[in-house]
């Protein structure tokens, strides 16, 4: 018994040590970029510092203190016109805590001055979810020679899930990530977790090598809150909750943010399947129009969440590595992975013009013009022989709006002649159906690949038009445009052909 208290009173006095540790330090003008603190460096007040719970300003010496908490990180929450010295990737440049952290410890940050810009772009990269170096090679020989071009590109946030479950490729991802030309910030995933029953140790893995799992940047006018919903309840299994610790850091922080900024929410697991979504929701009472840029879904997606005084859109980003890295490999030996709603292997560019924004979706490998697939039936004679297309009729065109939603209204003309609504329709998309047919026909997977599991579900992003009898014969061309009042706009051309004879089979 005496044992057993005296074991009881050793980690109490543990648990007292480790909550009673503060971390203290300055908040600096690194004028020569050595990332240390030298004389006559200026020291920076107003700064935002926070451990992801409380927020604290640096006083007129540039000091904070904080409480350490074990497995937080300590960061500050950079203005506009600041960044940090160190790493390209922001957010490891922040001081995790370990889990033996029980003492006072220092951390200081240096700052160097950064040009604002009201105008930016940021590329919202979903999924790149590498499992191994084969995977890793995937990515670095199709997404990293578009993020390596200059672009203009401000701003890379990689929206979870960088790895598949092998947390040993982590740093040689981040110093993949360290080659690009824009700062980059990350987002955790469900499969960048330690395997742990412990909750707040299944992030440690990712803490050492990217900083904090959550935490607030400015750019512009825009304010970005990066969350952390991944709730671990097992080794595997979790489910999308904001934890008190998350929300109360977005209520200290959204008391430092302007009435007049654009709130930008980013997170893995989408806000619209987030269990306690209300909870944040509240949060962001009387905020206007927030955006939301989440991953997870291996498809593109938008949804909609009405509060007191607030909408949020959210734009679910789609996925990099498509639908895992799966499917037949093309003449470079890249798997396609089609997603299933249509959408090639993707990612986002969201141009932000002071508090408003443009997306448009950017198909991996592909000409940037390249926003839909414009299908027409009735010229492919593979279309009779699709279980899931064979009863739709000849010259039908079918769009697949890479990233339209219910808001979205499209329209088309043809040969220059009037323009023509287009109806939303929920039927599969004709590549997915393609590729399913070949799946249950066992055409796929050929050797050395792996079968894209597609399955017959509707397409959210899907419209058609059966086209006027003039345009069923011969050659003609046919102009699309997307369009809606969420900064949504893409366009489409193709020219295509049917044998003069078709007029009378049809």
């Amino acid at each position: 018994m005496k044992k057993n208290c005296l074991i009881l009173s050793s980690l109490l006095l543990f648990a007292s040590q480790v909550f009673s540790a503060n971390v203290t330090g300055v908040v600096f003008l690194d004028s020569n970029r050595n990332g240390k603190l030298d004389h006559g460096e200026k020291r920076l007040r107003g700064v935002l510092i926070s451990n992801g719970d409380t927020i604290v300003v640096t006083d007129k010496h540039g000091r904070y203190q904080l409480p350490a908490t074990p497995g937080s990180s300590v960061m500050p929450i950079l203005p506009a016109d600041y960044t940090l010295t160190g790493s390209k990737v922001v957010n490891s440049n922040f001081s995790y805590l370990g889990e033996t952290q029980a003492i006072d410890t220092t951390v200081d940050f240096p700052m160097q001055r950064k040009k604002t810009n009201n105008r930016f772009l940021l590329n919202a990269i979903g999924d790149v979810q590498v499992g191994n170096y084969q995977e890793l090679d995937y990515a670095t020989r199709t997404l990293w020679p578009e993020l390596l071009k200059s672009s203009g590109a401000t701003v890379n946030l990689f929206l979870g899930d960088l790895v598949n479950n092998n947390l040993s490729l982590y740093q040689d991802l981040h110093a993949l990530m360290e080659q690009l030309p824009a700062p980059t910030w990350t987002v955790l995933g469900n499969h960048d977790r330690d395997v742990d029953s412990v909750r707040w140790r299944q992030y440690r893995s990712y803490g050492e090598v990217f900083g904090s799992d959550m935490y607030a940047f400015n750019e512009g006018k825009v304010h970005f809150i990066i969350l952390n919903n991944v709730y671990g309840k097992g080794p595997r299994a979790y489910e999308g909750f904001f934890s008190e610790r998350q929300l109360n850091f977005v209520r200290q922080d959204l008391k430092h943010v302007p009435q007049d900024r654009l709130i930008v929410l980013s997170m893995h697991i989408p806000f619209a399947f987030t269990k306690n979504r209300h909870d944040l929701l509240d949060l962001l009472k009387g905020r206007g129009h927030v955006l939301a840029i989440t991953g997870h879904l291996h498809q593109v997606g938008r949804f909609f969440q009405q509060g007191d005084g607030v909408t949020v859109h959210e734009l679910g980003a789609g996925a990099s590595c498509g639908f895992w890295w799966v499917g037949e490999k093309d003449s470079d030996g890249i798997p396609a992975a089609l997603q299933q709603e249509g959408t090639p292997r993707n990612y986002f560019v969201v141009e932000f013009s002071n508090t408003s924004y443009q997306i448009r979706c950017k198909a991996i490998g592909q000409d940037a013009r390249r926003q839909m697939t414009i299908h027409v039936t009735g010229i492919d004679t593979l279309d009779t022989h699709l279980r899931d297309l064979k009863h739709i009729p000849p010259a039908t065109l079918m769009l697949t709006i890479y990233g339209g939603c219910d808001s979205t209204q499209v329209r088309c003309r043809i040969d220059n002649g009037e323009w023509m609504p287009c109806s939303k329709n929920r039927m599969v998309d004709p590549n997915v159906a393609r590729a399913r047919e070949q799946n249950l026909q066992k055409i796929f997977p050929t050797p050395f690949n792996k079968m894209n599991p597609l399955r017959n579900r509707e397409s959210h992003q899907l419209w058609t038009l059966e086209m006027p009898l003039h345009c069923r014969r011969g050659a003609h061309v046919v102009e699309v445009e997307a369009s809606d009042s969420y900064g949504f706009h893409a366009t489409g051309t193709r020219s295509f052909c049917f044998e003069q004879k078709t007029e009378r089979a049809l």
